[in-house]
């Protein structure tokens, strides 16, 4: 069995960097929004065959891998689910006249150079989808090169806008 390649570095990368890398294979038209939606339907059926393979492994292994009856597990009983106690509202909602109420998430304040970019790249954006897609490669090596603004500039320009 082939094993799972590493990154460059060696070590893996945490949620907030994988969702950075992946913005900017966006941005840089590396891949294509369509392909990431492949890969996570992927996920699914990649789930199935797992566990085929599991199935065939335990059917093929027959009662010896268990090593006789299942040890019981402890903690709540075979018939209750997870989660919080019947009857017990959840954490953080208050109930008033018979409704619950939810707290809401509070979103975190952006900074001024993370708006900033944010404008720049739906302007960017905004352009490079008016351009013709024999020529946009044009327009992404600018942006590569020079930085987004003389791109948009350039797209501008040429939009006369």
């Amino acid at each position: 069995m082939p094993r799972p390649r590493q990154s460059p570095s060696g070590s893996s990368l945490n949620a907030g960097q994988a969702s950075y890398v992946l913005e900017r294979m966006i941005s840089d038209r590396r891949i294509s929004p369509g392909e990431i939606s492949r890969y996570v339907s992927e996920m699914q059926h990649e789930i199935v065959d797992l566990e085929r393979r599991l199935q065939a492994l335990r059917s093929a292994a027959g009662g010896a891998a268990t090593g006789g009856a299942a040890p019981r597990r402890r903690g709540r009983p075979p018939g209750r689910r997870p989660g919080r106690p019947p009857g017990r509202p959840r954490r953080g909602a208050v109930a008033s006249t018979g409704a619950v109420k939810r707290r809401r998430r509070r979103r975190s304040a952006i900074t001024p150079e993370q708006l900033a970019s944010r404008q720049l790249q739906g302007r960017y954006l905004g352009l490079i989808r008016q351009i013709p897609a024999s020529r946009r490669g044009q327009y992404q090596r600018i942006a590569k090169e020079k930085g987004r603004e003389a791109a948009i500039r350039e797209m501008q320009d040429t939009l006369k806008k």
